[in-house]
């Protein structure tokens, strides 16, 4: 145990410090091209040994089929830091986050989020939607998706919490489909408040993506609460396929 935690903590320290070229490397990339997919490979060699600290034995299915070269909102539960990588390097989609305003305050974090094309996101304006929206319309226009958390925070393990409709929103606002991802087990690989990882079992599966142009702003909100009862099975399935 007491090796683990060290292998972990140094892992962490070199992580940290390898962290600072990979962001400068997407800046200058996106200096010539903002949206090139080379960001995308860049990232690509910052999550794999995040991954190989894990040591997760991880399973990965698909419902169907889908188009990796189509934007998406891709939508999926939060259970630990470490999903943000393991959802990065399986879905093989080009994605980014939205990102407080607060972040963009400090200095590397700035530069890095604003590098990768972050939405930026200010909860105390009240109009702050249409500046949302306006950045992923051109998120999308040049093939990259939006990936949300749609209950918000890292929840535990046992609580499947219910989902917010703002990715929804966005998806009908631009047109584009949902991707529903569930993710099991990485709660007990990296758990909220734990300083490092340990290894484990983790299950990822995409369901069928959801046509959105089907919807209106009408049946948004059952169709909220339809994706998230689904999603919920499906990761009850997974909980008792890992134990």
């Amino acid at each position: 145990m007491l090796k683990n935690k060290l292998l972990s903590w140094i892992n962490l320290f070199i992580m940290a410090v390898y962290t600072i070229p990979v962001a400068y490397s997407i800046w200058f990339v996106g200096l010539f091209n903002k949206y090139t997919k080379i960001k995308y490979y860049i990232a690509q060699s910052w999550v794999k040994p995040w991954l190989w600290a894990a040591r997760a034995k991880t399973t990965f299915t698909k419902v169907v089929e889908y188009k990796k070269n189509q934007p998406y909102v891709v939508i999926s539960n939060h259970l630990s830091n470490i999903d943000n990588m393991i959802l990065f390097n399986l879905l093989k989609i080009k994605w980014v986050f939205m990102a407080k305003k607060e972040v963009y305050k400090l200095p590397f974090f700035k530069t890095a989020i604003k590098a990768f094309n972050f939405i930026k996101v200010d909860r105390d304006n009240p109009n702050d939607k249409e500046s949302i929206n306006e950045q992923a319309n051109n998120l999308f226009k040049n093939g990259w998706s939006l990936m949300v958390y749609p209950q918000g925070t890292r929840v535990d393990k046992n609580d499947f919490k219910a989902f917010k409709s703002g990715a929804f929103h966005i998806a009908l606002e631009n047109k584009v489909p949902i991707l529903p991802v569930v993710i099991a087990g990485t709660g007990d690989i990296w758990p909220r408040g734990r300083k490092f990882l340990s290894s484990g079992k983790a299950m990822i599966k995409t369901l069928e993506p959801i046509d959105i142009t089907k919807h209106t702003k009408d049946s948004i909100d059952q169709l909220t609460m339809d994706t998230h009862r689904k999603m919920k099975k499906v990761y009850e399935e997974l909980q008792i396929a890992i134990q």
